[in-house]
């Protein structure tokens, strides 16, 4: 698996986790962080690369930095 794939796989694994702690569904979710929910699947699985903007509005919408999101997929 390559770096950039791995790190996405990490990053799906955690937003996912909280994701479903705090929204009822992926339509909920995507709503919220404004992106169309095919987008927030993809990222869910970890087949999507996330821009800036979209990674700022998902971990707005989970209430979390992303500076520690960051450390989070770090371990």
């Amino acid at each position: 698996m390559s770096k950039e794939k791995d790190i996405l796989v990490k990053m799906s694994v955690v937003i996912a986790k909280r994701a479903q702690e705090k929204f009822k569904s992926n339509v909920e979710f995507a709503d919220v962080c404004n992106i169309n929910e095919s987008s927030v699947r993809r990222i869910l699985l970890g087949k999507q690369n996330i821009s800036v903007k979209v990674l700022k509005s998902i971990c707005d919408a989970l209430e979390i930095k992303m500076s520690d999101l960051m450390k989070e997929i770090e371990n």
